[in-house]
């Protein structure tokens, strides 16, 4: 018996038991047939060896010989798979591959221009070489440039492809390497040089198959199917999903469909019962709102879309339609219109002009209202800055307030005089408060009152008592006039009759506290003493009486008395409650925001659930599931947390650190945490907690062979420290993490830059990461 049937038969086991297995390991994807198909095709060719070896006569090997006709399949199989595999699939060019295969199988079969017919050699029976070979060498050309083809397509997409898929295409690319380069040299080469061998082909291809089978096992080579995955996720996404025949008859609907009309089932229903509309063209290929009627007969608003299904000839079979219920969001849209149409109604009436100016004093907002204080429209005040302003205010008055405005302060106030479009001035008084982010002055809101007639009186009272009493009856303005000793009522314009709902000569000579009551325990009583003693006028920006709120000024006159100039600001307070509502609606809206990416990161933990459950091999899938929950976490706290721009890290990373160990379910690991009380924003806070999830992962991976424990610490005042160790194994005493290929610990420093920190790594009984850090301040998104 040759030498050579023992290698066949090994041959035809492995190539056939390596086929089985990557067909069972995923029979869905086209790459594993062809692979199946390949390895079948190498153990018939093994089998045809082997009768050959051991054929006892001439015509019997002859037989065996003519048997062997299939090998021109073997390339163009192969080939096919690369295509797949590398996403290169042409159908034309596998046509022109195929073609020549079958036409050379035709000639290997039916003539012996190809294969001359058996010959004696020391191991056996094997074909001997026509005479006139120009055939053969074509056919073996051709074979070995089809298999340097797939080859050099193979090394291409290993060139480009990322790190994670490399080793799954080394493997693929040593499979056919192997086989193709020992049939050259076997059958081509070798003989052409004078040395005459046995062929290896055959086993040298089953040896292929089964490294890549190996791949298969290793690396999860074959394609996974997404029939089953896209079946789940059509029955758990929130958003409905109709599909139609061309007649607009409705064969299948999801149960978020159902739920948001109500209807048990939806089959057999016409989309035009659905959505209101006259057809719908004006659907297909955009996303558009419409209404969409539920059970009880009323229409809720939707915003949907629709795209036509094209089977495989590109003839439209159906339609689908996916969309979302915004009733929700419509109702909010809805509340937010009517707020602002009350806020600008109450800004178009107010007697005070409302703004916003940036940190350099550029105009960011002003309120409709500003043009009945400056005589000047919106459209025009917008287009300058807070210094090209100053060309409108008298010229004594424009240095004193370019140098208030230059300066930063915690607030300005100054009274100026303003050019009207009419050429007149008129005096205006502007005060504002500065606006807060991280204790920096992001800008500056203010407001501007025409305060001419407050100018006109202290003048007036001042040239003539006369003339001030006319200003002071008809001022609207109230005024209360005060003795200082004993703060008595001495004088009261009409203005402050109504306003403080008191008749002057009723309490004229009374003590204000008894003769106005409710100001003897505010703020105005320190006040008018303070003036009184240091005769500077002072300025209270909000005083609440009976039921209303003032600005009042109060000054001492050249008589030595005290008054009171009161404002009525209720409109104005009214107005910066609802400003206020606004900023908590909106911080209601941010938390939605965060609530729904939180939901969304959660739907991207279950696909990976779902791919994972038909996935061999996990790990890649469950690390990817951890990092994506480190991010929920965030989302999910910030939404709790009562300000929505930074979480409490302690809370954080102790829900993270139980999450990661209760995913592993090891009893023999313990953990500890020492966090400090501190409160990041969003910017420092992910990094973390991906920093954490991929020690700890690698920890609890590689680290423990028993028991252990590991410990996450984070310490520090305003450099901070997070330390991560473990008692474990260790690491390599000349381990560099700078050298590492692991793609958690290439994060891991990734992050470690991003969060502008530095990571130092000590090796001993353990292993202890620390990463030394400053807290990273908000930046504006806008």
């Amino acid at each position: 018996m040759s030498f050579m049937a023992p290698i066949s038969v090994a041959g035809f086991v492995i190539s056939l038991a390596s086929g089985i297995y990557i067909l069972v390991k995923n029979p869905d994807s086209r790459f594993n047939r062809l692979l199946f198909i390949f390895a079948v095709l190498i153990s018939y060719l093994s089998l045809t060896d082997l009768g050959l070896y051991l054929a006892e006569s001439y015509k019997m090997a002859y037989f065996w010989v003519k048997m062997g006709f299939l090998w021109p399949l073997v390339i163009p199989v192969i080939l096919h798979a690369v295509l797949v595999f590398t996403g290169r699939m042409n159908r034309w060019a596998i046509t022109a591959v195929y073609v020549p295969s079958f036409i050379i199988a035709a000639i290997e079969l039916l003539t012996p221009l190809i294969s001359g017919g058996p010959v004696m050699s020391p191991w056996g029976w094997t074909f001997m070489v026509p005479e006139d070979k120009i055939l053969y060498d074509l056919a073996t050309l051709w074979g070995f440039s089809v298999g340097v083809l797939a080859i050099l397509l193979t090394a291409k997409f290993y060139a480009d492809a990322p790190a994670s898929r490399r080793g799954e295409t080394l493997y693929l690319f040593m499979g056919l390497m192997i086989p193709i380069f020992s049939g050259f040299a076997t059958d081509f080469f070798l003989p052409i040089i004078g040395y005459i061998v046995p062929s290896l082909t055959s086993f040298a291809a089953a040896i292929g198959v089964l490294i890549i089978a190996y791949g298969v096992m290793r690396f999860k080579i074959p394609i996974l199917s997404p029939r089953t995955a896209a079946e789940d996720i059509v029955r758990t996404m929130n958003n409905f999903l109709i599909i139609a025949d061309n007649d607009l008859n409705i064969n299948y609907a999801n149960p978020s469909a159902e739920r948001i009309t109500g209807f048990r089932s939806l089959q057999g229903m016409k989309v035009s019962d659905l959505f209101e509309s006259d057809g719908i063209d004006w659907m297909i290929d955009s996303t558009v709102e419409s209404m969409i009627r539920v059970h009880d007969g009323t229409r809720i608003p939707v915003v949907v879309s629709a795209r036509y299904i094209n089977d495989d000839r590109g003839q439209n079979v159906g339609i689908i339609f996916t969309g979302s219920d915004i009733s929700q969001i419509k109702e909010m849209e809805e509340k937010l219109r009517r707020r602002e149409d009350r806020l600008t109604l109450l800004t178009e009436h107010m007697a005070d002009g409302l703004g916003e100016f940036d940190s350099e004093f550029r105009f960011r907002y002003l309120s409709p209202s500003i043009e009945k204080v400056t005589g000047y429209g919106y459209e025009h005040l917008m287009g300058l800055s807070a210094l090209e302003f100053l060309e409108y205010v008298h010229p004594d008055d424009r240095e004193r307030i370019r140098e208030l405005i230059i300066r930063k302060n915690e607030g300005h106030k100054v009274t100026f005089r303003l050019r009207r479009p009419d050429g007149s001035y008129r005096w205006l008084e502007y005060v504002d408060r500065p606006i807060y982010h991280d204790g920096d002055i992001m800008g500056y809101v203010f407001g501007l009152r025409d305060v001419h007639e407050h100018k006109i009186a202290e003048e007036a009272l001042m040239l003539s008592r006369e003339k001030f009493r006319e200003l002071f009856r008809n001022m609207n303005s109230a005024i209360v006039a005060l003795e200082p000793g004993e703060f008595r009522v001495t004088a009261m314009n009409p203005a402050a009759e109504r306003m403080m709902g008191a008749v002057c000569e009723d309490i004229k000579g009374d003590p204000v506290a008894e003769a106005l009551p409710g100001i003897g325990g505010s703020v105005l009583m320190d006040a008018l003493r303070k003036v009184r003693e240091t005769g500077e006028p002072l300025h209270c920006q909000e005083v609440e009486y009976r039921g209303m709120w003032f600005e009042v000024q109060v000054y001492r006159i050249s008589t030595g008395d005290i008054v009171m100039i009161c404002d009525d600001i209720t409109i104005r307070k009214q107005y910066e409650d609802e400003l206020i509502g606004t900023i908590h609606e909106k911080e209601a809206l941010l938390r939605e925001v965060h609530h729904r990416v939180k939901n969304n990161f959660q739907i991207i933990s279950s696909l990976i659930n779902l791919q994972a459950a038909n996935t061999a091999d996990q790990t890649a899938l469950r690390d990817l599931q951890r990092r994506i929950h480190s991010m929920a976490l965030v989302h999910e706290l910030l939404y709790e947390s009562e300000d929505i721009s930074s979480i409490d890290i302690r809370t954080y990373i102790e829900r993270l650190v139980s999450s990661i160990m209760d995913g592993y379910r090891s009893e023999d690991i313990g953990y500890r945490t020492e966090i400090a009380r501190l409160n990041v924003p969003i910017e420092t806070a992910i990094p973390l907690g991906l920093i954490i999830n991929e020690l700890i992962t690698n920890s609890l991976k590689h680290a423990f062979r028993g028991r252990g424990e590991i410990l996450i610490k984070l310490e520090g005042d305003d450099k901070y420290t997070l330390t991560v160790a473990d008692n474990g194994a260790g690491l390599p005493e000349n381990f560099i993490i700078e050298e590492s290929d692991s793609l958690g610990l290439q994060l891991v420093r990734g992050l470690v830059d991003q969060l502008d920190g530095d990571l130092e790594v000590s090796v001993g009984d353990g292993t202890e990461f620390r990463i030394k850090f400053s807290v990273s301040h908000y930046r504006p998104r806008i």
